[in-house]
């Protein structure tokens, strides 16, 4: 009797999850895509050269054509440090620039360690440059936390763009979504300023070892 209650408990759970994570899908792929003042690029995994891999290239990728339409005039790629010579947004801006956008279409935002501080640098940038529309660029199941975040910071009109790739890896990463957004939802309706919470070991050793020299 106990054991098939635990089955109980542990299938709704998953049902749950389950469903959740096909909706945060669903208004993903549904995001307004429409023009905007800028492009926010979330960066992600750098290859051991320091290019783009896959995921990132093809989020690039879908801003470059946004650009070159015409809908965002100003690209900001906004990344961290993953280790020695893997600059995420420095990266982004090489390959934006071999792919023929011009370096004054595009700002750099290196501390962007995750979505929330992300949304933060881009939200300042735009009002120093009173910008109210903002095309957000990465995965489709991040495009609702991303929203979430930028709305929180303050953003007028958000808007969204993503690879139209799927992957496999997708089910893992939208199944992981789940508790992201629900942190994200409930650290930001209890405190609309709560710091941006990262941690990056190899940035951290990098800090540490430059404050003992």
């Amino acid at each position: 009797m106990r054991v098939s209650r635990v089955l109980y408990v542990a299938g709704a759970i998953t049902l749950c999850w389950l469903v959740a994570a096909a909706l945060i899908c669903l208004r993903g792929v549904t995001m307004p895509f429409d023009g905007a003042d800028v492009a926010v690029v979330f960066g992600n995994a750098l290859a051991v050269d320091g290019t783009p891999k896959p995921i990132l290239a093809a989020r690039l990728d879908t801003a470059v054509k946004c650009h070159r339409a015409g809908l965002c005039p100003v690209l900001f790629v906004s990344g961290s440090i993953d280790g020695p010579g893997l600059n995420e947004a420095t990266a982004m801006r090489a390959w934006l620039i071999g792919h023929g956008v011009k370096q004054n279409a595009i700002v750099v935002d290196e501390h962007g360690d995750n979505t929330l501080a992300s949304a933060r640098n881009a939200v300042a940038f735009m009002r120093e440059h009173r910008m109210t529309r903002v095309m957000l660029v990465t995965q489709y199941y991040h495009l609702p936390r991303a929203r979430l975040a930028f709305e929180r910071a303050g953003a007028a009109v958000v808007l969204g763009a993503f690879p139209h790739r799927f992957r496999a890896m997708d089910v893992y990463s939208s199944w992981r979504e789940v508790p992201a957004y629900a942190v994200y939802f409930a650290r930001l309706a209890l405190d609309e300023n709560a710091k941006p919470v990262s941690f990056r070991p190899v940035r951290f050793l990098m800090r540490l070892f430059s404050k003992s020299e």
